[in-house]
């Protein structure tokens, strides 16, 4: 079941206040900046995965933990409206070892013509 309306969407409030702080320190890049294509000057470091990505994040970098490490990844728009730990997979694929085929041909011995 999805979540109210009337209560809008979750995001943790040390991730808003750390957007805020970004804004704040480097007014120049979260003006002008973010929309003509310059990387975020920092990247903020995150737990919560359960998080939605509101349009004030285009273009900031997150990192985003997946219970080992941060994956890091940049908002597009996109990605609005999504969770933060849809873009940070917590579970590796299990690639699975390829069968050894047998590609080698069976000798077969001139004296007795059947194969060795």
């Amino acid at each position: 079941m999805p979540r109210s309306t009337w209560k809008g969407p979750y995001v943790a409030v040390n991730l808003l206040q750390e957007v805020v702080a970004l804004a704040r320190k480097h007014p120049d890049w979260w003006n002008k900046g973010r929309f003509l294509g310059q990387k975020a000057p920092e990247v903020i470091n995150t737990y919560s995965r359960a998080s939605v990505i509101l349009p004030d994040f285009i273009a900031c970098r997150f990192g985003v933990h997946n219970g080992k490490s941060f994956v890091g990844m940049e908002v597009q728009e996109a990605m609005v409206g999504h969770r933060l730990g849809e873009f940070a997979p917590s579970k590796a694929t299990v690639v699975h070892k390829a069968k050894e085929v047998n590609t080698m041909k069976k000798k077969i011995n001139p004296k007795t013509g059947k194969a060795a």
